[in-house]
């Protein structure tokens, strides 16, 4: 992968964005109030799941079945 190609995310509490160019996160459908799962990956590969407030930027993966 090219440098840079990690958007990174916005901090929830801050705004700022974090970790541009170095690795990010995606939500995934599960939600528990206001948590919810998320799947991380760097530019090494993808890591592995846990779960944020839902307040933070994180991208937003569409996958087709």
């Amino acid at each position: 992968m090219p440098s840079g190609t990690a958007p990174g995310y916005r901090h929830n509490l801050t705004g700022r964005q974090d970790n541009v160019g170095r690795n990010s996160c995606c939500w995934s459908s599960g939600v528990s109030g206001s948590t919810g799962r998320f799947l991380w990956f760097d530019m090494q590969g993808l890591g592995t799941s846990g779960t944020a407030n839902r307040a933070f930027g994180l991208q937003l993966r569409c996958l087709s079945e």
